[in-house]
């Protein structure tokens, strides 16, 4: 028999080249690690040492810093809480508010388990988107208005001034301050329905107010809202009638509407009937 074939089998050296190497069997591992799968590619002591010095340097070099993923049904905080979450979720710096809002922010954060720089940058476009639509909404409002004054002006032609006087004669009569509000905060004060809705609102306002005498809103009349009542009064039969016809028992009443309007119409001119 030949020196090669009485080399004895338990020299525990791998047949890898290297004599220095310690063979590895992981069947001779204790039960729980012999049939581990990730221990069955090694062939000797060399490579699996190898092997866990890459593990420990790829995690930081600690094993205590790996990070065990719940299995359903097992609490997460432990992974929460080495990802850099606060120990309670008033724990977060997010600034103070008085609405309570960051208080709600910071308990959702804390149940989802947010780091403080995860939470800082959330908050931080939440902020940053509604800034965005502030001023979307804002550039809205201006475009709504242009838009309007267009519109109205080739609908009224030359009676726009007057008409939108009439408007603001009525807005100011009968707008409340929590219509206001909602008007200013939607943008609805500047639709164009809106204003002719006013405008309407004005022209029955001015009529009914002079007539009575009660002088409603006269002191806001514009010159080109009173020039065109006056055209107005002109071409109604029943007015016209009774402001010629000093027999009317209308007259007086008439004059006193009519001699109101041209004040206004003609500020800085003495009327001459």
């Amino acid at each position: 028999m030949s020196e090669e074939a009485q080399a004895p089998e338990s020299t525990g050296q791998a047949e890898s080249g290297e004599s220095s190497a310690l063979a590895f069997n992981a069947s001779s591992m204790p039960e729980g690690l012999r049939d581990e799968p990730s221990l069955q590619t090694f062939d000797s002591v060399d490579k699996l040492a190898k092997s866990y010095v890459n593990a420990v340097k790829k995690i930081g070099g600690n094993p205590d810093n790996m990070i065990n993923i719940p299995q359903e049904g097992e609490s997460w905080d432990h992974v929460y809480n080495q990802l850099g979450r606060p120990d309670r979720s008033d724990g977060y710096d997010l600034g103070e508010d008085d609405e309570g809002v960051l208080d709600d922010f910071k308990q959702f954060s804390h149940d989802i388990g947010l780091s403080q720089h995860q939470a800082e940058n959330i908050l931080g476009a939440y902020n940053d988107i509604q800034e965005m639509e502030a001023e979307n909404f804002q550039q809205s409002i201006k475009d709504l208005e242009v838009h309007s004054t267009i519109e109205l002006q080739k609908e009224w032609g030359k009676n726009f001034e007057g008409n939108m006087d009439y408007a603001k004669r009525a807005y100011s009569q009968f707008a409340t301050p929590g219509l206001s509000e909602v008007l200013d905060e939607t943008g609805l004060g500047n639709h164009p329905e809106m204003i002719r809705a006013f405008s309407k609102i004005g022209q029955l306002l001015g009529e009914e107010s002079l007539a009575v005498g009660t002088g409603l809103g006269q002191s806001q009349m514009s010159p080109q809202a009173a020039q065109q009542e006056i055209q107005a009064l002109y071409s109604d039969k029943d007015f016209s009638k009774a402001y010629r016809d000093n027999r009317d028992p209308g007259h007086q009443t008439a004059m006193r509407k009519m001699d109101r309007l041209f004040k206004q119409a003609y500020p800085n001119q003495r009327r001459v009937r």
